[in-house]
């Protein structure tokens, strides 16, 4: 994250989440915008990880930000590239999503991981299980 994030600050118009070689469609609003607010998420979220201090409220942020790229960013890219004749072209915007739509579930994953391990930890007496 901490790597994703100073890339973010030195490329602030390539693709946000995994900063790759391809720019931002200039239909994109405030796109120098939307790279520095990607790249202060890595940072802290980054920051977090190491003293584990809010770190599962802070990933779970990220994750949802980038998923909100994906949707906003990624799809319309992956649907253009999808009705375009070459298959490098295909393949490369399915490659753009997925590798994006990857990062964003790994970073679910260190939130989800992290709360478990708090949990395992025990903070206090075990609590009787809830039936419904």
């Amino acid at each position: 994250m901490l790597v994703f994030a100073i890339e973010h600050f030195v490329h602030p118009l390539l693709l946000p989440g995994v900063p790759l070689v391809k720019e931002m469609p200039a239909w994109i609003p405030g796109r120098v915008l939307v790279d520095y607010v990607t790249g202060a998420a890595l940072l802290v979220a980054a920051g977090s990880v190491l003293p584990k201090k809010n770190t599962r409220t802070v990933t779970t942020c990220l994750g949802g930000w980038i998923l909100l790229l994906i949707l906003v960013i990624y799809v319309p890219m992956m649907i253009v590239a999808l009705s375009e004749p070459g298959t490098p072209v295909k393949l490369e915007g399915i490659n753009y999503f997925a590798d994006t739509l990857l990062f964003a579930g790994g970073i679910l994953v260190l939130a989800s991981a992290h709360e478990a391990a708090s949990v395992s930890r025990g903070s206090g007496p075990p609590r009787a299980p809830v039936v419904h």
